[in-house]
């Protein structure tokens, strides 16, 4: 079994850490370090972050905290480590190292030295599939210290199962989510997605607005652990599934000016079990107005002039969303990503509430959020 205080790193987009650290502070003790948070908590902690974080994109379970000074005194905690709860006796693992430490040997003497020290086969990890057959363990050390730790959540954490079809500029799923926290939206206000592509904000969003678990619709590699309580993690997803709702408080609103990127939006939300709560339209964002939906959030993903477009022809677009804040979507506030924020800045024409970076897809963005004018 897993210790009684149990240690875990969840992982998220850089940009992201106090956001996860707030959503994770629901499940234990968080602190938000460069990269993710350190959890801590209670046995099946690692069950309740892979199933119900939104940002965050893996977990890990530490099972060693290495100490500190030469490689000799981190050999011999390593020598120590029981593995037994997170793969079964002589079963391969996947090995993902960084070892930073003078006198440390290279990668494949390690494993070879692991494998006898461990009495079971250890392979370099490469690939998100390494894992499918084994347990994948992750080592970190350096002079001032290190951990060992074991990946439960498998696939990233990101692949929520329902995104089987994706546009031409996709966004993860975790990414979308966090976008929500920073703009502070809450289910109970009206939100719009004026370019929603293949869905992912607006699915996230109506995921959200329901109490929907993100990790219901998959597995996860803990579940194929030894020291895995089977009857206490199935009693874990009995509960969120019983928490979550069969509506949303108020419909979200999804439009784009492609046909086809909205079929893949409603397939996309049919198998995510949301679609009742979308309303979609095709539309052009310099002829949308919000009709009879009260002020709310307008949210976008923008054209990157780096994936989607030309550089020249961002400003057309940029205008065409500020003229629609400024004149029909009176009243709304914004949240827009764009790789470009100083021309859309001036371009949208608003109050600048926040300038946060962040990256997606490894390009840097940056997402501004707005407020109407007066408020």
């Amino acid at each position: 079994m897993l210790p009684f205080e149990q240690l875990c790193f969840a992982a998220t987009t850089p940009g992201l850490e106090a956001v996860l650290a707030e959503e994770a502070g629901a499940l234990g003790r968080a602190t938000p370090v460069p990269g993710g948070v350190e959890l801590s908590g209670a046995p099946g902690l690692h069950q309740e972050a892979c199933l119900r974080l939104r940002t965050a994109n893996r977990v890990l379970v530490r099972l060693a905290v290495l100490p500190t000074g030469n490689w000799a005194a981190v050999a011999a905690a390593l020598a120590r480590v029981d593995l037994s709860a997170v793969a079964a006796e002589g079963s391969p693992v996947w090995l993902e190292s960084t070892v930073r430490h003078s006198g440390a040997p290279a990668a494949p003497a390690l494993r070879a030295w692991l494998a006898r020290t461990w009495r079971r086969p250890v392979h370099a990890a490469a690939g998100e599939e390494r894992a499918s057959s084994g347990t994948r363990l992750v080592l970190r050390t350096v002079p001032g210290g290190g951990t060992l730790s074991a990946d439960a959540s498998g696939e990233l954490l990101y692949r929520r199962g329902w995104r089987q079809e994706v546009g031409r500029a996709p966004m993860r799923e975790t990414l979308a989510a966090g976008l929500l926290f920073l703009a502070d939206w809450k289910p109970e206000e009206a939100l719009w997605d004026v370019m929603c592509g293949s869905g992912t904000l607006v699915i996230e969003a109506a995921l959200r607005a329901r109490a929907m678990a993100p990790g219901l619709g998959r597995r996860f590699a803990f579940e194929r652990w030894p020291g895995t309580d089977r009857a206490a993690w199935a009693a874990r997803r009995a509960r969120a599934a019983a928490e979550a709702a069969t509506a949303a408080p108020r419909p979200i609103h999804g439009s784009d000016l492609n046909a086809g990127a909205l079929g893949t939006v409603r397939r996309n939300a049919r198998r995510a079990g949301v679609l009742d709560s979308l309303v979609l339209a095709r539309a052009d964002v310099r002829a949308l107005g919000p009709g009879g939906v009260p002020p709310g959030l307008l949210l976008a993903n923008l054209p990157y002039g780096k994936r989607v477009g030309r550089r020249g022809e961002l400003d057309a677009t940029f205008e065409a969303v500020g003229e629609a804040l400024r004149s029909r979507f009176s009243g709304w506030r914004a949240a827009l990503l764009t790789d470009e924020p100083r021309r859309l800045e001036r371009a949208v024409g608003l109050p600048l509430v926040r300038a946060h970076p962040l990256t997606n897809g490894g390009i840097p963005v940056t997402l501004l959020t707005f407020r109407p004018p007066g408020r």
